[in-house]
């Protein structure tokens, strides 16, 4: 089995920049290790910014490093800052809403996904 890439750091993942935030895919088709059913990755939304509505086929976890901002899951917006956890179903609509802070989270998704947008 090959061990390459198997322990890296941070530093040594790119940044990808869109409009309202980067992304660093730690694991992932995008990822600095490529793995097809797990995703990990950080990702830094820009402050006083709305990230666009969308849903995934796939479950995603989130768990805030820092900042603070909301979440809409669905119908329903909740607060979200350092230390917090938010589980989003698959299939279901989503998305960050910062304020004055930027925040930075950590996602997970279970399964294949490729972000684009």
């Amino acid at each position: 089995m090959e061990a390459e890439n198997n322990a890296f750091k941070l530093s040594q993942i790119k940044k990808t920049q869109f409009e309202d935030r980067w992304v660093k895919f730690a694991f992932g088709p995008q990822g600095f290790k490529d793995s097809k059913n797990l995703n990990l990755g950080i990702v830094d939304f820009n402050k006083n910014s709305t990230a666009l509505n969308h849903r995934h086929d796939v479950e995603e976890a989130l768990f805030v490093l820092s900042g603070k901002g909301k979440i809409k899951i669905g119908p329903e917006t909740f607060d979200l800052e350092k230390n917090d956890f938010a589980y989003i179903p698959a299939k279901t609509d989503h998305q960050v809403i910062t304020g004055d802070q930027r925040i930075k989270i950590l996602f997970i998704f279970g399964g294949e996904i490729f972000i684009d947008h």
